[in-house]
């Protein structure tokens, strides 16, 4: 039983991570990556140093220090928790592939082993990006003994267990009493929203509930417990209890008791996970298929829709089209990109402190706060992914596009144009934070603007040209545009890099004057796009040449 729940493993992440088809001469995007991800690093390993060792000062002489690591695993369970939501939800029930399995001699429980392999490798390389640098920054500032560091690693392996079996107990049970699976494309739609609703509404609960002066009798009434921090906050949640007490009386036997509750705790999550997925998997998946649609219009509405229009308005309408009608590319074109200005908006009504950014801000000159909300704004639109899918979207049709009476540059020109129009939706609620909550003066609102609209354009002309130069078109299902590539972090890093850069010069540069610096942001925008431009020209005519 085991050689087929293995053999099923990788011939599951094989489909998932093969290069068949791929140009490995592409292998050098690999580079920007890794240069432009050691300042990300190094700047995140020294905050995190920082941030532990200013707690534990803090802490350690009320006797409360555990509640770093309390914090961490709260922290950390809640974000693995809604990332197997998404994750299980598009491996288990909505990838076009797992019917295909049912004819094989699998128990229901081998597939759901074989379909938690990849949601698994995105939940611990996202533990091991947050959890590390934090377990051994505690463990340097504490001086803890080796047992700390004996009884981490298996309780690094242990951590996503937990939240993903929980995600997939309801899911699968969902899946099979509700059936909410009927409609797989409006079902993605919807779990997505509401992921992101979920997320905003524990935002909004923990800030209605916010008392200062009730507050503050609570936290001193704990401070005078030992570990009293640590239970009001893991009061709700036992699993985070148990391993920061593992690690924080790891040279004791009450830790090690601790730490051996951890893994029966997580082993019998794993089990109960097995036997509702035998029970319920298969049955709640049968019903995870599309939904028929009408291949036929009616003549009238058919004469209104064909019109004579300009080619590139009709070409930009109809990739606006594909997007918002495919469920996979609305959701992370378009919904995940609202997340961080939309949890920005919500933060900033329901919070009092508003202005006290706004007073932040203001700390700084007017030259400075451009360079923060440039950097900040352009990093937040360069990771929108629509421009990294633009020809990936296409698919197996992308091949259509050469008996078009287009050139491949107005091709691509309307791809970017698709990319920058979606940004505008990004740009449009910051512009309503930045007015409305922070209060930025009209002129100053504007001159942003500008910015952001050429920035905007900078952005959506380099993730077109990585996926140009990369595209994933044998792809089966809209989820494989966008997993297993690296092309999103390459924009982001080299966004971040370039631009980050310039920042860093402008604002150590005494000399230069408010509008002086936003003439130099716009040179540099300009000089980036036209290195784009000079670098499409070449790839196009080596394409032409073949």
């Amino acid at each position: 039983m085991m050689n087929k729940t293995w053999l099923l493993v990788k011939i599951i992440l094989k489909m998932q991570y093969s290069k068949a088809g791929a140009n490995h001469s592409q292998i050098w995007l690999l580079v920007p990556i890794i240069l432009f991800s050691i300042p990300f690093l190094y700047l995140y390993i020294t905050i995190t140093n920082a941030t532990v060792s200013a707690l534990y000062q803090t802490l350690q002489s009320v006797g409360q220090e555990s509640v770093i690591l309390g914090l961490l695993f709260i922290g950390l369970h809640t974000i693995l928790f809604i990332m197997s939501l998404v994750t299980i939800l598009n491996a288990f029930f909505f990838t076009e592939d797992i019917k295909s399995f049912i004819p094989f001699p699998f128990q229901p429980y081998q597939l759901i082993l074989g379909k938690s392999a990849n949601p698994f490798i995105y939940l611990y390389i996202t533990s091991g990006f947050l959890f590390i640098p934090w377990f051994y920054a505690y463990g340097n500032v504490s001086e803890a003994p080796i047992h700390y560091y004996l009884q981490g690693v298996p309780i690094f392996l242990l951590v996503p267990m937990v939240p993903f079996t929980l995600a997939a107990i309801i899911l699968m049970v969902a899946m099979r009493f509700i059936n909410i699976s009927k409609n797989k494309d409006r079902s993605k739609v919807i779990t997505g929203i509401l992921t992101l609703a979920f997320i905003i509404f524990i935002n909004v609960i923990v800030r209605l509930n916010t008392d200062s002066q009730a507050m503050l009798q609570r936290l001193t009434y704990l401070l005078k417990e030992k570990d009293g921090l640590l239970i009001k906050i893991t009061n709700y949640y036992p699993p985070a209890f148990l391993q920061t007490k593992a690690l924080t009386d790891a040279s004791t036997w009450e830790g090690f008791i601790y730490f051996l509750m951890t893994v029966v705790l997580a082993v019998g999550c794993f089990m109960l996970f097995l036997w509702i997925g035998q029970r319920f998997y298969i049955k709640g998946m049968l019903g995870s298929g599309g939904v028929g649609r009408k291949l036929t219009l009616p003549k009238k509405k058919s004469a209104k829709n064909v019109k004579k229009q300009a080619v590139w308005l009709s070409y930009i309408k109809t990739e606006l089209r594909i997007i918002f009608r495919t469920p996979t590319f609305l959701m992370q074109c378009v919904i995940q990109s609202l997340f961080g200005p939309v949890f920005l908006l919500i933060i900033f009504i329901m919070d009092s402190g508003t202005q006290g950014l706004a007073t932040l801000m203001n700390n700084f000159s007017e030259k400075q706060s451009i360079l923060v909300l440039f950097l900040a704004s352009v990093v937040l639109i360069g990771s929108n992914a629509t421009a990294i899918s633009s020809v990936s979207r296409d698919g197996k049709n992308w091949f259509v596009q050469f008996y078009f009476p287009l050139s491949m540059k107005q091709i691509l020109l309307y791809k970017i144009s698709t990319a920058w129009i979606i940004n505008l939706i990004t740009i449009t609620l910051l512009l309503i934070v930045g007015i409305g909550l922070l209060q930025l003066p009209l002129t100053y609102s504007l001159i942003w603007l500008l910015l952001m609209l050429v920035a905007n354009w900078f952005t959506s002309m380099l993730g077109t040209y990585l996926d140009f130069i990369q595209p994933k078109l044998n792809w089966t299902d809209e989820q494989e545009v966008f997993k297993s590539r690296l092309i999103g972090l390459t924009a982001i890093c080299i966004t971040f890099g370039i631009f980050g850069a310039l920042v860093l010069i402008l604002w150590n540069t005494s000399i230069l004057s408010f509008i002086l610096t936003v003439f130099s942001l716009l040179l540099g925008l300009i000089i980036a796009i036209i290195t784009i431009g000079i670098l499409f020209r070449l790839k196009l005519r080596q394409t032409n040449s073949l």
